[in-house]
């Protein structure tokens, strides 16, 4: 009776210890695979930051150049403008000046 009440506590404590092992090899996997997805998330959201900030900055390069050949566009139109203006100008005035001096005339 002994006897069997030994290989009772000994298989009772091999189980008990296994069930421990079990519980620590599965910890220690959980706590792998946590640090995995952790890793991942980490590695996703600095690469999304970095895409983030590359559009960002072609953006900005892109809206400054537009703005540039708009301003290039404005100028070209004021000058054109101010050329046609000028010319308008300066022939009213000799048609205003030759009428005059025919009337003194």
């Amino acid at each position: 009776m002994k006897d069997i009440i030994e290989q009772i506590i000994e298989i009772d404590t091999l189980a008990f210890e296994n069930k421990t092992k079990n519980e620590q090899t599965l910890f220690n996997k959980k706590q792998d695979f946590e640090n995995m997805i952790s890793a991942y998330r980490d590695e996703k959201l600095t690469s999304a930051k970095n895409k983030a900030q590359t559009i960002a900055e072609e953006t900005d390069a892109f809206i400054i150049e537009t703005e540039k050949s708009h301003k290039e566009q404005i100028q070209k139109i004021s000058a054109s403008i101010d050329k046609d203006y000028s010319k308008a100008e300066t022939e009213l005035i000799q048609k205003i000046f030759n009428k005059l001096f025919v009337l003194e005339g």
